[in-house]
């Protein structure tokens, strides 16, 4: 498969957002703002307060807001945050704010720590019985007389789901309560007017639809009602005049720049400006038409594979993506992971895929998307020892002398041993974490109890203090914070059928050699795999870098930055790609030469260690310090690598043996 390089294969639901020439007019305007803003002149702040002027107008014309009623936030929690801190005194106080639980959560979050300061009792709308939303009628159901605010999610984050807009303001006008709007979820696709039906606030940013970037939110209020609101946070710009400065005759501007407080950040508002007026010039209608037709595609191809929908099915009832239900989150993240090495942009929560085909999607992407799906899904299915390929299906039939066979083998050196640990004892390198960040593992201690003395006259033995990742080790998926709820995932409660399995070597000696930074990326696995042959479901793979040269040294070993302030060391590693992909193809495992699994300066990686976030959180193992990787050849050994069976252990050092066929 051809990897996709377009926009073409663009799905995210996440704050960004496309659309055609994007990058070429974000990048002139703010070469033109850093024009005007370095010119040795005075120019700058009437350019900057006629472009944030020129955001809050194009936002006004978006949702048919009169001029005066729209200005610039950071964001929707700052809004709603500056909403309910102005209301007028007493007017919260022992009623209720209602919301929904499918309301975006950092507006929760904010309002619930603001009722006990306040005095309101914050009500929150359960998930309606069977659905990933809250339905209409539920949330009518708990708006009463007492609610003195509510806040209207239009469309839900969580499962695209869109709300009876009318029939909540109608109900809302008849309860006597202010209404805020959030639109973030569906503005650019879906028309709003802030007029039809008539509602007080609305709250949103210039994210997602439209395209535009963060620090761009906006706060409209009603111009019949803004007289009332006192804002708590007031400044210089919350006057008429900004340059009135008797400190005794300060006065609300008398429209909604009361809510400026003061000097305006404009560099949020001026980038998106370009994206906001490519949106208010296009056919919405359209757009949305384009939408609806691709994510009915998207649920036809979603049933077919049975991911069950945790969006609305109705095209009415719903905003423009869609949420499918994975089997797991590790599923979720390997789909997105293989997605993503193949160029195709989709994002996650949990167990929740969600594809949102966006201006600039094709359509032909989304087959392919479930093409890369299917394929994936199939793969991981064969991943687990003891359930995977049928090998008779391969010509390598099975019968009751194959274990007589690899006896044989052993016993005549046609099958060799080779030991892929490396000595366990004082000297031993062991990993060193950032300085001020956590904990380091002591070194190795071995302790005598006796030799053939008075302590044991006939006998011989010691005892050790040693970590679980101490040495050539072994990394169970409770070691990593993404794999903690896996209930078979320490060394006692794993399943041994997937310790032993066939290995893939990855040669990386030379560019290892050239760099020590070096990062094997999927590109260079498609490479190796087409020389070698695919790597297949439940199998280990390997880096070999023969890094383990070093280990007589462990300054050498480690490479540590020399800067005292740099945290991280210099060795190879995956890259996000590369692990992504291997985890997309079903592996069980993955092992490096050297201290850890990941690069030595992977914690600045995005997100941060990535072979031990996504192993582990795909319930599988690492392996690190392992040794002699020049004796394996790039396919037909098999690795052993047997933890310790310690109590909730989260890895053990191991002894990893691999058995080689001889030519």
């Amino acid at each position: 498969m051809t990897r996709n390089t377009k926009a073409a294969g663009y799905f995210l639901y996440h704050s960004i957002g496309l659309y055609p020439g994007k990058e070429e007019d974000m990048a002139q305007a703010m070469a033109e703002f850093s024009s005007v803003w370095a010119a040795p002149d005075d120019k700058q702040w009437g350019y900057v307060l006629r472009k944030r002027q020129d955001f809050c107008e194009a936002w006004g014309r978006l949702i048919n807001a009169p001029k005066g009623s729209v200005t610039h936030v950071d964001n929707v929690t700052e809004a709603l945050h500056k909403l309910v801190r102005a209301l007028p005194e007493g007017w919260l106080k022992g009623r209720k704010i209602l919301v929904g639980a499918d309301c975006f959560p950092s507006l929760h979050f904010m309002l619930a720590g603001l009722a006990p300061k306040i005095g309101f009792t914050l009500v929150t709308v359960p998930l309606s019985d069977g659905k990933a939303w809250v339905e209409t009628e539920d949330f009518l159901a708990h708006w009463d007389r007492d609610v003195a605010l509510s806040l209207l999610t239009w469309v839900t984050s969580t499962a695209s789901a869109r709300m009876d807009y009318p029939a909540l303001v109608a109900h809302g006008r008849a309860m006597g309560s202010l209404m805020v709007a959030d639109i973030t979820q569906a503005a650019g696709l879906l028309p709003f007017d802030v007029t039809e039906p008539r509602v007080d606030f609305v709250i949103s940013t210039s994210l997602k639809w439209l395209c535009g970037t963060p620090g761009a939110g906006i706060l409209y209020v009603d111009k019949g009602i803004v007289a009332e609101l006192q804002p708590e946070a007031r400044g210089w710009f919350s006057q008429n005049n900004p340059f009135s400065w008797d400190l005794d005759k300060f006065e609300y501007a008398p429209d909604v720049r009361r809510f400026d407080s003061g000097t305006p950040g404009s560099v949020a508002a001026i980038a998106s400006l370009p994206a906001l007026r490519w949106f208010t010039a296009q056919d919405q209608a359209q757009i949305a038409a384009r939408n609806r037709a691709m994510v009915d595609q998207i649920i036809t191809h979603a049933d077919d594979l049975g991911l069950p929908l945790l969006s609305p099915r109705e095209v009415d009832r719903r905003g423009g993506a869609v949420m499918l239900r994975m089997p797991s989150k590790a599923e979720a993240a390997a789909i997105v992971g293989a997605l993503g090495v193949e160029g195709y942009s989709v994002d996650f929560r949990n167990t929740i895929l969600r594809l949102s085909p966006g201006i600039v999607t094709e359509d032909s992407a989304i087959e392919t998307v479930f093409d890369i799906t299917r394929a994936t899904m199939n793969r991981r299915k064969a991943r687990f020892a003891g359930q995977g390929v049928n090998l008779e299906r391969k010509g390598q039939a099975m019968d009751g002398t194959l274990l007589g066979n690899l006896g044989q083998a052993l016993l005549t050196g046609a099958v060799r041993i080779v030991d892929c640990t490396a000595v366990l004892g004082p000297d031993t390198p062991l990993l060193r974490l950032p300085k001020d960040v956590a904990k380091n593992t002591p070194q190795v201690k071995i302790h005598k109890i006796s030799e053939y003395d008075i302590d044991g006259p006939y006998w011989a033995w010691n005892w050790m203090e040693l970590g679980e990742h101490s040495g050539t080790h072994f990394d169970a998926p409770h070691h990593w914070l993404s794999g903690k709820d896996f209930p078979d995932g320490f060394t006692d409660t794993l399943d041994v059928q997937r310790l032993m399995a066939p290995v893939n070597v990855i040669d990386c000696t030379a560019e290892a050699q050239a760099d020590p930074d070096f990062l094997l990326t999927a590109q260079r696995v498609k490479e190796w795999e087409a020389q070698h042959g695919e790597i297949g479901p439940g199998e280990w793979v390997v880096m070999r870098t023969d890094w383990d040269k070093r280990s007589h040294d462990v300054e050498l070993f480690l490479n540590e930055d020399p800067d005292p302030l740099e945290d991280g060391s210099h060795s190879p590693g995956p890259s996000t790609d590369c692990m992504d992909y291997l985890l997309s193809k079903g592996i069980v495992g993955w092992g490096t030469q050297c201290v850890g699994t990941d690069a030595g300066m992977a914690g600045k990686f995005s997100p941060p260690y990535p072979a031990h976030n996504f192993l582990h959180r795909d319930n599988c193992f690492g392996l690190a310090s392992l040794c002699n990787l020049d004796q394996l050849p790039p396919k037909g050994a098999i690795l052993i690598a047997t933890p310790l069976k310690i109590q909730n252990g989260t890895g053990s050092p191991i002894r990893a043996l691999a058995l080689v066929p001889q030519a």
